[in-house]
């Protein structure tokens, strides 16, 4: 029997869609990004949807994206094995979407980013396997639409996480995360993985500079929180 909360999303799918992916543009966070109440459930409710013979486009991205960030949620509260399994679900989702409408850039992008989070979630040897699978997706991304900043973010993300074999480039990432700063001054996750990538260069003064920023945009940015606790 299905639960009267998923009975109400179920009545209001583009609703849950757009507390994930953002009112304006759909690879952006939206206000939903750390409910992970809401996360589970709108994955609950858009499974059927997107596992099917017929799934939709945007039902496929919009389980990816969920994904994404519960998977997110999950390892902040140090449940690896729960993100692990999660943002597994979510490259299956992205690479369905990819291969419904492969001249989407945001659907290449999304499993980029999914890859990149898997980056961190595994061991060295995963991460020189997962890097290049990152670079492709991005190279497509990047073809299809490279002025969009979230094609530029989730380029960035991969010179950040992957290791140089597979792809990293921290002074690379850092230079694309300004760009992207530039163009949305206004979104707290380039800001995030801008003060990551300062972390990774020993450069406090700017990680510091760069997650207080992310936290003035969005105070309930959990990953920026955790960061700060981690090198105060």
């Amino acid at each position: 029997m299905i639960r009267w909360s998923c009975l109400v999303i179920l009545l209001s799918v583009d609703i849950a869609r757009a507390g994930i992916l953002g009112p304006q543009d759909p690879l952006a966070p939206g206000p939903m990004a750390f409910d992970e109440t809401f996360l589970s459930r709108t994955v609950e409710v858009l499974e059927p949807r997107a596992n099917t013979v017929n799934g939709h486009f945007e039902d496929c991205y919009a389980l990816g994206r969920a994904c994404l960030y519960l998977s997110r949620c999950q390892d902040l509260d140090h449940r690896r094995d729960e993100a692990k399994r999660t943002v597994e679900e979510g490259v299956q989702s992205a690479q369905k979407a990819v291969l419904l409408d492969p001249r989407s850039a945001r659907a290449h992008s999304l499993l980029a980013l999914l890859y990149v989070t898997q980056i961190g979630l595994n061991d060295f040897f995963a991460a020189m396997s997962l890097g290049p699978k990152a670079g492709e997706e991005n190279k497509k991304a990047q073809a299809l639409d490279a002025k969009d900043a979230q094609t530029q973010l989730a380029l960035a993300t991969q010179y950040v996480m992957a290791p140089p074999i597979g792809g990293g480039n921290v002074k690379k990432g850092i230079q694309v995360l300004q760009i992207v700063t530039g163009l949305e001054p206004d979104w707290d996750e380039p800001y995030y993985w801008l003060a990551k990538a300062y972390r990774k260069e020993n450069d406090r003064v700017n990680f510091k500079e760069a997650l207080q920023k992310a936290l003035s945009i969005d105070p309930d940015n959990r990953s920026a929180r955790r960061e700060w606790e981690d090198w105060p």
